[in-house]
């Protein structure tokens, strides 16, 4: 079997493996309800009814319906309403655009109408009284159906009492069913005209059979011709002295046409062949009209051609009617190759889509050939694409994934693929050699043409792509697991820094794996109590060294690795989205063992408590802490800086008021390591921040980070806000920052991070630490 062809052309996209299964499933709808429409078996009404309820089965939505619009497109009306929950299809109703004349306005110019909220978005909120709030549906998915002709009408994909964000994957396959029943429409009207022209044919034949337009009867023996009347009325000629001669109607037959028809009469003559002829012959106004000449030859008793007699009847009008659905066949034939292509590409870009990426991935799969050339599979992601759309907007962001699908298209070889599919996301197949020279070379070309700043709307737009690679031979390729490896390479290009690439390996599958398993014993550890236990790091007063608290820190006792540091597993619980639970366990294992210190005579003045913004908003949170009692005064909220302070929004801003209202206390973590202003320092005004280690590491001998440590402290102390300094890792650092006027010092000269158990063996140590023990100077 010759190796797949990767040429895109007219008519002919990887990412998570649900997206992808989903995907499958839209394609495997669209393929049998392509294949119930070519078997020519349903009517437009019943496909129009098998297409709803699969649309609704396939989309898990309440409603789908299919309007058919009129041709002076001022109403449309219900063909099908199918409701999933009780089963039924109902039809019928009518609906005007005078009192709709948005929505007409919108689903007549727009391909797709994707309404989140279809109550206040501007193409679909003319129904919200009489129509949206009644049946309670919240999100519309409308696609236009279309034909060669222009509009046909509309599919309408509707939720119930939920909302919903269409997918870019939820919207093509709206956009395919609605081709499919505008198909299944033009598909009936062509078989009306069909049955039209078989009618007129008919018609004419009765008519030539039953009342002849025009009779010819020649005398080959005189060389005469009796024309009846009616020829030269059909031809607009009024005559004194009647023709009589052949040459009357040989004058008058189209020069392009005289030779066949007078062969043709000829060897009907002489071969008794039929002659039943149509041609132009000229009017009297100039004008060519088409005729259809039949004759019969008469012989004598010796089989002698004696006579021929014939009509003549003025087919203009049948022509006119055949020429025309054979146009409009030819546009049904087009509009269906508009559908297939519609179905393979991505509408935006105009590139190969998902679906089309599946189909190349199957040639290469039945791929037996011996080809021993090599290919390389991109996965490529658009860096920071997100921030085009949110400062530019979707239009923007539209165009600008238009310019680099046009970057891909030039950059690529002929027989090379590129597809978008889906989002900022692209994939490239390439020929290449073993070492990946082509792949390396298209990586830089492609980063090189995006980097060009363009012009979009007045907006000058720059963008860069990470890129993973797989290079491997054609022969039996699993194009699957590639993409899969193509897309680890991808992963870790992110991590290196963006706007560069990365080759596979299979250390990343390892990796990928751990990962896995990492995440996996993550959950089940927070799931088991026992695992997840805080750890303590004293904190003590910058001037007398008097112990005055303790930060709390999260580790993990692994039951195989052993106690792990935050480094070592936070990763993991963010993209497990568990680092709620994570500090929920912390807080309350941090209160327990300060219960139990207080049973044992130790009281601790306050416990710093990291808390991620995601646990900060979370609902149970407000609980959690009232249900603390007294011990609330004990505790001060760690943030990092950049939810504190710039990010702050009227859900943060509500939660943080109600646990000051609790007696909560709030500190800011590792200030001065982002990017946050003054003003957001003042609006939240914390109890403390934390300046954050890289500013206080060589703040003993860096006069620069003295004068920046020094400016922080002056801004916490006239905003009478506690300056707390970690990461002090000898006496000279402790001595500068005491003197620089920071209130609390914490760090590993001073005291080590130690277990619950640990504090109370080591709590006279932490009580009688002064600064001679410190080693402190005169």
């Amino acid at each position: 079997m010759a190796r797949p062809n990767l040429i895109q052309s007219k008519p002919t996209a990887f990412g998570e493996e649900h997206i992808l299964g989903r995907i499958r499933e839209f394609n495997a709808s669209l393929d049998r309800l392509m294949r119930l429409y070519t078997r020519d078996s349903v009517g437009k009404a019943e496909f129009s009814r098998i297409v709803t309820k699969e649309a609704a089965d396939q989309l898990g939505v309440a409603r789908v319906s299919a309007w058919a619009l009129s041709e002076d497109h001022t109403t449309i009306e219900c063909m099908d309403l199918y409701l999933a929950e009780t089963d039924e299809h109902q039809s019928g109703l009518l609906l005007q655009e005078k009192d709709f004349p948005q929505y007409f306005n919108a689903f007549l110019t727009e391909r797709v109408i994707a309404a989140n909220d279809a109550r206040t978005d501007p193409r679909t909120c003319d129904f919200t009284e009489v129509y949206l709030k009644p049946n309670h549906i919240f999100s519309m998915l409308d696609a236009q159906i279309r034909s060669a002709a222009g509009p046909r009408g509309v599919v309408c994909i509707e939720t119930v009492n939920t909302s919903r964000n269409w997918s870019p994957d939820e919207v093509a396959y709206a956009a395919s069913v609605s081709e499919l029943i505008g198909f299944s429409m033009d598909r009936e009207e062509r078989a009306t005209n069909l049955s039209q022209l078989k009618e007129v044919n008919e018609r004419y034949d009765l008519a030539m059979d039953a009342a002849v337009d025009g009779i010819w009867d020649f005398d080959l023996a005189n060389d005469h011709v009796f024309f009846s009347t009616q020829n030269f009325t059909l031809l607009g000629e009024v005559h004194v002295i009647v023709p009589d001669k052949f040459s009357w109607w040989e004058d008058r037959v189209h020069p392009g046409d005289a030779t066949g028809v007078l062969k043709a009469f000829d060897d009907h003559i002489k071969l008794n062949s039929p002659f039943d002829e149509t041609y132009r012959i000229k009017h009297s106004d100039g004008t060519w009209r088409w005729w259809r000449s039949r004759g019969q030859v008469l012989r004598d008793a010796n089989d002698r051609t004696v006579r021929v007699v014939g009509t003549n009847s003025d087919v203009t009008d049948l022509i006119k009617t055949q020429t025309e659905l054979k146009q409009r066949n030819q546009e049904l034939v087009l509009a269906n190759r508009n559908v297939e292509n519609n179905a393979l590409h991505d509408v935006l870009t105009d590139l190969p889509n998902r679906r089309n990426l599946e189909r190349v991935c199957k040639q290469f799969r039945s791929d037996q050939s011996l080809d021993r050339r090599f290919v390389s599979i991109l996965q490529i992601d658009l860096d920071n694409f997100k921030d085009v759309n949110d400062q530019f907007g979707h239009a923007i962001g539209d165009a600008t994934l238009v310019h680099v699908a046009r970057q891909l298209n030039a950059l690529r070889h002929p027989a090379e693929f590129v597809a978008r599919i889906g989002g900022d996301e692209f994939v490239a197949i390439l020929d290449d050699v073993p070492g990946g020279a082509r792949a390396t070379a298209f990586c830089v070309e492609l980063n090189n043409l995006l980097s060009k700043p363009k012009t979009i709307e007045g907006h000058s737009i720059a963008v860069s792509a990470s890129i993973g690679v797989t290079v491997c031979s054609r022969r039996k390729i699993d194009i699957w697991q590639r993409l899969r490896d193509a897309d680890l390479a991808l992963y870790e290009a992110k991590r290196s820094g963006r706007c560069t690439s990365r080759k596979f390996h299979p250390k990343l599958r390892e990796k990928v794996e751990y990962n896995r398993i990492m995440k996996d014993q993550l959950n089940q550890a927070l799931a088991d109590d026992g695992q997840i236990v805080p750890y303590f790091q004293a904190q003590f007063d910058a001037q007398t060294l008097q112990f005055v608290g303790f930060e709390v820190l999260a580790r993990w006792q692994h039951p195989d690795r052993g106690l792990l540091l935050p480094a070592d597993f936070l990763g993991f619980a963010e993209e497990s989205n568990c680092v709620a639970e994570l500090d929920r366990q912390i807080l309350r294992g941090a209160v327990n063992c300060l219960r139990s210190w207080r049973r044992e005579g130790f009281r601790v003045p306050r416990l710093s408590v990291n808390i991620s913004s995601q646990r900060l908003v979370d609902p149970k949170m407000i609980q959690c802490v009232e249900a603390l009692g007294d011990d609330v005064r004990y505790l001060s909220f760690e943030l990092l800086e950049t939810v504190f302070l710039d990010v702050i929004n009227d859900e943060v801003s509500q939660a943080l008021d109600q646990l000051r209202t609790l007696g909560v206390e709030f500190e800011i973590d590792d200030f001065g390591s982002g990017y946050a202003s003054i003003l957001g320092l003042v609006n939240v005004r914390p109890k403390r921040l934390k300046i954050d280690r890289s500013l206080i590491r060589n703040v003993s001998t860096d006069d620069a980070m003295v004068s920046l440590v020094k400016s922080i402290v002056d801004i916490a102390q006239a905003l009478k806000i506690e300056v707390v300094a970690e990461g002090v890792e000898n006496e000279e650092q402790a001595t500068a920052l005491a003197a620089l006027g920071c209130d609390i010092l914490q760090g590993f000269h001073l005291a080590m991070p130690i277990s619950s158990a640990g504090v109370i063996s080591q709590r006279h140590t932490l009580l009688s630490l002064n600064r001679s023990a410190c080693g402190r100077r005169k």
